[in-house]
């Protein structure tokens, strides 16, 4: 996953887009955020009964934030087609490194909250 968005922020570097790089770089951190999302969301599931109650309810938030980055990406991702993208790249690129930004931050809340627990 960090190596899709590190691949992304390459991408976005450049001066001009790299139309195809960017279509298959995108659709790829698409596929792996689904997977990351339902992993987290079964580590929770999993975890949740075993843990005090204060615990139990950390990961409750996690797994809303979860689904509100899950809204903010998919909002993101239909926001900005690759037309789009091509129209406006400096826009593009901005945006991007925000929504960039909070996954990486999500990646590392998810990892300081479930890690200890596995």
């Amino acid at each position: 996953m960090i190596e899709a968005i590190d691949a992304l922020a390459e991408l976005t570097s450049r001066t001009n887009p790299d139309e195809a790089a960017l279509a298959t770089v995108r659709y790829r951190l698409s596929r792996l955020s689904g997977e990351r999302r339902r992993l987290v969301e079964a580590l929770c599931a999993e975890l949740a009964p075993q843990m005090s109650p204060a615990d139990a309810a950390t990961l409750r938030t996690l797994r809303e934030d979860t689904a509100a980055n899950r809204f903010e990406s998919s909002a993101h991702v239909s926001g900005w087609s690759l037309r789009d993208v091509v129209k406006d790249w400096p826009g593009y690129c901005a945006a991007s490194a925000k929504v960039r930004q909070s996954m990486l931050q999500q990646i590392e809340r998810e990892k300081q909250l479930l890690y200890p627990h596995l």
